[in-house]
């Protein structure tokens, strides 16, 4: 059977509207792939960095993985949350990538829903951003074109892809 490793790091965050940044991070993965080792989920700790400054995390990641097959390759999907001044924990956004067949820094672009008028303007004056009721649509693109979404800032990655029997799949990292 094929194995599949991933060892990194989620390095940490940056370009989001306030500094002090947490992530809560999962990988989804399909049928075929059977976790032998490591954690699917899980959180970073809240940086509270200086202005202009990217928050660090260093979180770490170590998944293995026995593969029957490609269909339903992992995918990371990340949720990086924002905390005021007063404690409160606002959405700085949502972001998803498949687990890179190669090893290497790589970087995860962040979005966030709109919300309708009303929802901006109660933003706006109360604070508050909206967030998703189905998680599921971070990893779905069929229903994510329909939403009203707005960029946000950026999660860097470290990751190290080590894969064993995959030649017999005809496939090269």
């Amino acid at each position: 059977m094929a194995e599949l490793h991933v060892v990194g790091q989620l390095l940490g965050g940056d370009g989001f509207q306030r500094n002090s940044l947490f992530c809560k991070w999962s990988i989804d993965a399909g049928p075929n792939f059977r976790l032998l080792q490591g954690h699917t989920s899980g959180q970073t700790h809240c940086d509270h960095p200086n202005e202009d400054e990217p928050a660090v995390w260093a979180h770490p990641l170590d998944l293995h993985y026995a593969l029957k097959g490609f269909d339903g390759w992992p995918k990371l999907i990340l949720e990086v949350w924002t905390v005021d001044q007063f404690g409160r924990c606002e959405l700085g956004g949502y972001g998803c990538c498949v687990v890179p067949t190669s090893s290497g820094m790589h970087e995860v672009q962040t979005w966030r829903p709109c919300g309708t008028l009303r929802e901006q303007i109660t933003s706006f004056f109360l604070g508050g951003v909206p967030t998703l009721k189905h998680r599921e649509v971070i990893s779905s693109s069929f229903d994510r074109f329909r939403l009203h979404t707005e960029t946000a800032g950026a999660v860097s990655l470290r990751l190290c892809i080590v894969t064993k029997g995959l030649g017999r799949y005809r496939v090269t990292g």
